[in-house]
């Protein structure tokens, strides 16, 4: 176990926000730890529900609604855990309840900041974290800030983030786009790693870093996360960074995901930190395979105020592989994931795409076909067994020439 549990009460609720797919398993180790789970979506359909005792029908993003139907639904229960699976306006909701209902978390105001990227650089700056430069462009020496990462300032990890090479890029890609809802930093060439870790009583804690494998540039699409890392031995620089981040925003109780390149000299910048769990599967399966930790459980009770056992900094973990499916430009012609329920070493297989469904090279994570976590007595044996994997798939892609 990694936790004492205390006696929960049969009227205590904790609420799921949202209700989709990536949720479930937040819903359920909720449910397992003996609470009521009360889910919020706007789709009635939504597959959480189904696991949920309580449903409110509701967009995430209006949290005033959601607080007002909650207060609809308490007659003598008590809200003891918010929390959310997934990002960007479902975190500032969850800020919102938990400040209201009295829930240890990230502060609301807070939270809005998160979704600005030139907020958090300036933030980051300004507590000594190193990030990656600004791009000066304008002046005689412009040709020599290339090549620059264009960013979103609103947004969401790499969603539409784009290598740029050289001033005719630029000007093309400033035609197409407000360069004004823009940011542009000095690329970075390294290794990028992300770290997953849990904010407890302002205290940050690491549970796994991993490393990360992304497409051929100008995106920035994710194909393989692995662990452990190479870089492990920069553990304590993580959390060095982990704690800057829960001091400045005040953070009481929250999961942490930080993704960082690593220079050639060893160097950390940061390229993103946001107070979540973080996708890829990487809180509700990488972990507990490489790592024997239950994130989600003890980030439950973490923010209902059970105690909780720390994780281990220092443990190595067992060889994970989250591998990625992708393809060329066609229609999904075949694909199964039957023929691989049995192989020993294979964790977890999705497939995101239904036959008949239109595939392209990635430019965006929703490009991707499918993923497979494997793991092995090695990481070159765990990455084995996902491509053999994937083999057996029996995946096809029609070209639109055939």
């Amino acid at each position: 176990m990694f936790w004492k549990k205390k006696k929960i009460k049969s009227r205590d609720f904790f609420v799921s926000i949202g209700a989709g797919l990536n949720q479930i398993p937040l819903i359920i180790e909720a449910r397992k730890l003996g609470f009521q789970v009360i889910g919020v979506d706007k789709n009635s359909a939504a597959p959480g529900f189904y696991h949920c005792d309580l449903k409110i029908q509701e967009s995430v993003d209006d949290y005033e609604e959601i607080y007002i139907k909650l207060r609809e639904l308490l007659f003598d229960g008590n809200i003891a855990g918010i929390m959310t699976k997934s990002y960007g306006s479902a975190i500032i909701t969850s800020s919102f309840l938990c400040e209201k209902f009295g829930v240890p978390s990230l502060p609301f105001e807070e939270s809005k900041k998160f979704l600005n990227k030139k907020t958090m650089r300036k933030i980051f700056k300004e507590k000594g974290i190193r990030v990656p430069e600004t791009a000066r462009l304008k002046g005689k020496n412009i040709a020599g800030e290339f090549p620059i990462v264009a960013k979103p300032q609103i947004g969401h990890a790499k969603s539409d983030v784009k290598l740029i090479h050289s001033i005719d890029e630029f000007t093309e890609f400033t035609a197409e786009h407000e360069s004004s809802s823009f940011i542009f930093e000095k690329f970075v060439a390294g290794d990028e790693i992300i770290c997953a870790g849990i904010i407890e009583d302002k205290k940050y804690y690491h549970i796994l870093m991993s490393d990360k494998k992304t497409t051929p540039h100008p995106y920035f699409v994710d194909l393989m996360h692995s662990a452990p890392s190479r870089y492990m031995h920069l553990t304590d620089k993580t959390i060095e960074t982990g704690q800057i981040i829960a001091d400045a925003f005040n953070i009481q109780t929250s999961p942490l995901i930080m993704e960082f390149i690593v220079d050639k000299d060893e160097n950390l910048h940061l390229l993103e930190a946001v107070p979540e769990f973080g996708g890829e599967f990487i809180p509700d399966i990488m972990v507990p395979a490489a790592t024997g930790y239950n994130h989600l459980a003890g980030a439950i009770l973490s923010v209902t105020g059970n105690p909780v056992k720390k994780p281990v900094k220092n443990t190595l973990p067992r060889p994970v592989v989250v591998k990625y499916i992708t393809g060329e430009d066609g229609t999904l012609a075949s694909c199964s994931t039957d023929s691989v329920k049995n192989m020993p070493d294979i964790i977890f297989t999705r497939i995101f795409k239904n036959i008949g469904a239109q595939i392209k090279v990635p430019e965006m994570n929703h490009d991707r076909i499918g993923v497979i976590i494997a793991g092995g007595k090695t990481h070159e044996l765990a990455i084995a067994a996902a491509e053999e994997a994937e083999t057996k798939m029996n995946i096809r892609i029609k070209s639109d020439d055939e």
